[in-house]
């Protein structure tokens, strides 16, 4: 579920946009979006639909954090006053949920079988069994492209006895395998791993992108627009990155058509920068919204312009 946001102007123009609650994350739920959205960031935008800028630096300033609600409206004055014009074509990767180790590789081998190329393995069992999750999938499957992703389940130590026991199995990246405050303890994995470390939960705005990378605690970083705000923050985020030759991947939070086709747009626009896409909740999607092509055997998404 998701609260979606429709701004019509005296024209009958029309944009959308969408936020999902991840309240574990952005500390949003679907009532506290609407609460943001309607006292906050849609009253100063009420004699104000022409002027891209100046709205999103309205909105921007309107309240403190609520990082998904200012997203849908960033979403919705895209959609409204610079709308989708082109075809939108990219690979997701697709997600192996945390299970027991045979379950995984079974879950694996079923996306591949369906042609996907890309998986987002999840990790940070409570079991020891982490490395044997890897290991049976990579055997499993020799060709596909593996992301391991932690999710802030362990401290320094047994990040790299996991690094070194993985690192025969060609892992293109592991995601935030320290919590999200301990940069220090990030950067000491990251001067040690010889697999790329991804940053997520340490990096939600453009201020953290800067302490993660210069910190030295993250290779790449995981841009969600439902992290950092929007559009707007993401393409700063993207294009600072870019200056600094960070790769960056283009993430979501089990989000909805609005938000997956803004991503899709961003990543399509930085494809220099955006390495790799973990957009895969429209495989989720009981129905195909119209624009929207999905080739779930794939896991390919079109949108067309």
């Amino acid at each position: 579920s998701a609260v979606q946001l429709c701004i019509v102007t005296y024209e009958r123009r029309i944009g959308i946009g969408e936020a999902p609650p991840m309240d574990a994350i952005t500390g949003e739920t679907l009532a506290s979006i609407r609460h943001t959205l309607e006292n906050f960031l849609i009253p100063p935008l009420r004699d104000l639909f022409d002027d891209l800028d100046e709205a999103l630096r309205r909105v921007h300033t309107a309240a403190d954090g609520a990082a998904s609600a200012k997203a849908a409206v960033d979403i919705a004055l895209h959609d409204l006053l610079k709308p989708l014009t082109e075809t939108i074509r990219i690979d997701t990767a697709v997600t192996v949920s945390l299970q027991t180790p045979k379950k995984m590789e079974a879950q694996a081998l079923d996306f591949a079988q369906k042609g996907c190329r890309i998986l987002k393995v999840k990790l940070g069992g409570r079991d020891g069994l982490d490395i044997a999750r890897i290991r049976r999938i990579r055997d499993a499957l020799p060709d596909v492209t593996i992301l391991a992703d932690a999710n802030q389940a362990w401290n320094e130590a047994p990040t790299l006895r996991f690094l070194e026991a993985v690192h025969p199995c060609d892992i293109a990246l592991l995601e935030q395998p320290l919590p999200a405050d301990d940069l220090a303890g990030m950067a000491a994995v990251t001067a040690r791993s010889p697999i790329p470390i991804l940053a997520d939960e340490s990096a939600f705005d453009l201020d953290e992108v800067r302490r993660v990378v210069e910190s030295g605690a993250a290779d790449m970083i995981n841009v969600k627009l439902m992290k950092c705000g929007g559009i707007a923050e993401a393409e700063e985020i993207l294009r600072w990155c870019g200056d600094q030759r960070i790769p960056c991947m283009m993430g979501s939070m089990l989000e909805t058509p609005a938000s997956i086709r803004a991503a899709a747009t961003l990543a399509k626009r930085f494809e220099t920068i955006v390495r790799y896409c973990d957009l895969d909740s429209p495989l989720l999607w009981r129905s195909v919204p119209k624009g929207c092509s999905i080739k779930r055997d794939r896991c390919r998404l079109e949108f067309e312009g």
